[in-house]
């Protein structure tokens, strides 16, 4: 869990749907608060370009259980330059296609396989609190609570990335967002372009659900369909919440203004 580690060629990792009598690959560092709290990944994984196709993981709810390619990268720990293609994530909470939970460094990678669950749910990391850089995601993402199409829950700090997948939140979800679900933390040169389909949900933005944290030269194309507190680029500004020069362009329908729905 402390080591250094590169990947020296392309993976087809589509025989992993079969893995665990069909429950798929188990997570590098498969953090559990209950069964393994050791497990966090503190090294570095520079996939060098390289991509892993078909990843499958279909687990059932685990409480504080992580899933991704990596379930836990903690603080120091490092995933950078590497793909994923096809596959699909199906977890709990803290849902990743990469990364289920991050206290580390994400930088120059993507997610493109379907990612579901029910709490911290996004289509490249569940729940950051660390930094994600250049990085993107481009599967549909659906859940339950803190639905991001780049990250369900953000306390870090996201630059420079972006979201293409389209989200789909189950009934009565909470912060939902095309980029990020609900951010904490700051999110700046980030985009999402994904349609948003909430149509029974509270804080729905193109960008961010619910904001919190700080928003900056960034922006939203996508369409949004929500019911309560739902913009064009952010749900819900809370009072602690700033948004900078950034804008949204794609059609909402709820109750809202196209810019953000309720400013605090």
């Amino acid at each position: 869990m402390t080591g250094n580690y590169v990947l020296a060629r392309d993976i087809d990792a589509s025989g992993t749907s079969s893995w665990n009598g069909g429950s798929g690959f188990s997570p590098i560092a498969n953090y559990s608060h209950n069964i393994n709290p050791t497990a966090i990944f503190t090294g570095t994984f520079d996939g060098l370009g390289h991509t892993i196709t078909g990843l499958t993981i279909n687990r059932t709810y685990t409480y504080r259980t992580m899933w991704g390619l990596f379930g836990y990268v903690g603080a120091g720990g490092a995933v950078k330059n590497v793909g994923l293609s096809g596959g699909s994530v199906t977890g709990g909470s803290y849902v990743g296609g990469l990364v289920g939970l991050n206290d580390g460094t994400i930088s120059g990678s993507h997610a493109k396989g379907m990612v579901s669950g029910d709490s911290y749910i996004g289509g490249l990391v569940g729940w950051n609190n660390g930094t994600i850089s250049g990085s993107y995601a481009e599967g549909n993402v659906s859940g339950n609570t803190h639905i991001g199409g780049l990250v369900g829950l953000n306390g870090g700090t996201i630059l420079t990335s972006y979201s293409l997948g389209a989200i789909r939140a189950s009934y009565e979800s909470l912060a939902v967002g095309g980029l990020v679900g609900w951010n904490d933390g700051t999110i700046s040169g980030s985009y999402a372009t994904g349609s948003i389909n909430a149509d029974w949900s509270v804080y729905v933005g193109g960008l961010v659900g619910f904001n919190n944290g700080e928003i900056t030269n960034s922006y939203a194309t996508g369409s949004v369909n929500g019911v309560d507190e739902v913009g064009g680029l952010v749900g819900y500004n809370n009072s602690n919440g700033t948004i900078n020069s950034s804008y949204a362009k794609g059609s909402v329908n709820g109750y809202g203004s196209m810019l953000a729905a309720w400013w605090a």
